[in-house]
């Protein structure tokens, strides 16, 4: 099934065409730029993958060498009956140790913390997802703000002039009171729509400038971008095998199930027996000595809380396996509803397109009709009230149409800075440079 995303688009660049704000075309890519640079979500999300990524580094703890040094002295004066007697003690000692078997436990744990990376890489997918649907939720909702009010503005002054003419009917001679009635409350209604509908474009430029650090008060331009289009969808069952294989939130159920059953590996390998080696030299007032020394460790049997963190492992690992069957029905879900969704978005728009079109033959028919006498004031105020809330259901429908097509994008997994044709904004999370080391060196006592 082909959607016509074209068509839907050019409708949509038309309709934003159609008013005018008070400075520069603001495209939706410039938005997604700039909201994507200065994401907090995005920056936090990479600062997590980095220390995932220093794990992997750390992996290696139980196998790595230490050169380790103590020293000792002592000075003492001793009475001995006939004077006083000085004695004095120093020692000196480097000592070198390392495990040259650790039963596996830095392979498992490496293991670990390469699932573990991967899953941080999976969030940091979802949480880029998530910041662009925020982006695009927040253009289209100023877009649409600023539409309705210009509407509302229309309506206002429309209703304003009916208001006047039927004072003068009025005192003509040629109106009622009842006329005028009408009249006054249907403007007086107008002005309170108008009212809701402002507060409602300063909630959206507010939160507008909070994700793009940009002034709100701009003319915004297409709301599409080329790589929406080339990642849609055409069916349920197409959208459903995406969100299987590309959905963020399935993939970190699956690393973690991994990461659980792992866990389990590494908990087996701690209790395998390590071999160490051991090298020290002394240097004292009296002697110097060097020695060396092999060290095998094994527990004999398991304590209670070993045997209670192992079952613990097992729990989590049976609770990760059902998290997973659940995330992914839930993908599944979610992709089949964003797909409908978006059907009958389209189906509401060409809906709400017709609408307008109709109620506009009709408020011409209706105003030549009045001129004749066969049709009343009142008639024509039903008829442009019809065709200014037939207006405001089409800004509302292309304003669903374009959030929908995104929505169905991100149900599918790719709604992503690459995936959208602008992954440039972003640096790849290989190129992240490893934090300082705050520790200070050894000695470094100021």
């Amino acid at each position: 099934m082909q959607f016509g995303g074209r068509a839907i688009a050019l409708t949509f660049a038309l309709a934003l065409a159609t008013w005018s704000g008070s400075a520069s075309s603001l495209s939706l890519e410039e938005v997604l730029v700039q909201t994507l640079k200065n994401s907090n979500k995005i920056a936090s999300s990479r600062d997590s993958w980095i220390a995932a990524r220093e794990s992997i580094f750390a992996s290696n703890a139980t196998k790595e060498s230490s050169l380790k040094y103590s020293g000792s002295g002592s000075l003492s004066e001793t009475d001995s009956g006939s004077g006083f007697t000085s004695s004095d003690s120093y020692s000196n000692k480097i000592t070198f140790s390392k495990n040259i078997f650790d039963g596996g436990q830095s392979r498992e744990s490496l293991k670990l913390a390469e699932i573990q990376l991967e899953s941080a890489a999976a969030s940091y997918r979802n949480t880029e997802q998530g910041v662009v649907l925020e982006a695009v939720q927040s253009y289209l909702n100023l877009s649409k703000s600023y539409q309705e009010v210009e509407l509302q503005n229309n309506n206002v002054a429309r209703l304003g002039k009916h208001v006047a003419a039927a004072k003068v009917n009025l005192a003509e001679g040629m109106g009622t009171p009842t006329s005028l009635a009408e009249a006054e409350a249907r403007y007086a209604r107008a002005k309170a729509d108008r009212a809701l509908i402002a507060t409602s474009l300063e909630n959206a430029k507010d939160l507008f400038s909070k994700l793009t650090l940009m002034p709100a008060d701009n003319d915004l331009g297409e709301a599409q971008l080329p790589g929406v289009e080339k990642t849609l969808p055409q069916n349920r069952q197409r959208a459903e095998e995406l969100a299987l294989k590309n959905s963020p939130t399935v993939i970190i159920a699956k690393l973690t199930e991994r990461a659980a059953g792992q866990e389990l590996q590494l908990s087996q390998a701690k209790q395998n027996p390590t071999l160490g080696l051991s090298l020290s030299a002394t240097q004292s007032n009296s002697s110097d000595s060097v020695s060396a020394s092999i060290l095998i460790s094994s527990p004999l049997y398991p304590t209670n809380s070993t045997g209670s963190s192992a079952r613990k492992k097992v729990a989590l690992h049976s609770k990760s396996m059902r998290d997973l069957k659940e995330a992914i029905d839930n993908a599944k879900i979610e992709a089949r509803s964003a797909f409908r969704d978006y059907e009958g978005a389209r189906v509401t728009l060409n809906a709400a397109l017709a609408e307008v079109e109709a109620s506009r033959l009709l408020v011409d028919g209706v105003a030549k009709e009045l001129k004749f006498g066969l049709k009343t004031t009142l008639d024509l105020l039903d008829a442009e009230r019809g065709f200014n809330d037939a207006e405001l259901r089409l800004v509302q429908a292309r304003h669903d149409i374009t959030l929908k097509e995104f929505k169905l994008v991100a149900a599918t997994g790719s709604l992503t800075a690459g995936k959208l044709g602008i992954g440039h904004v972003l640096d790849k999370l290989s190129d992240s440079p490893r934090p300082e080391n705050p520790l200070k060196k050894p000695f470094n006592f100021w």
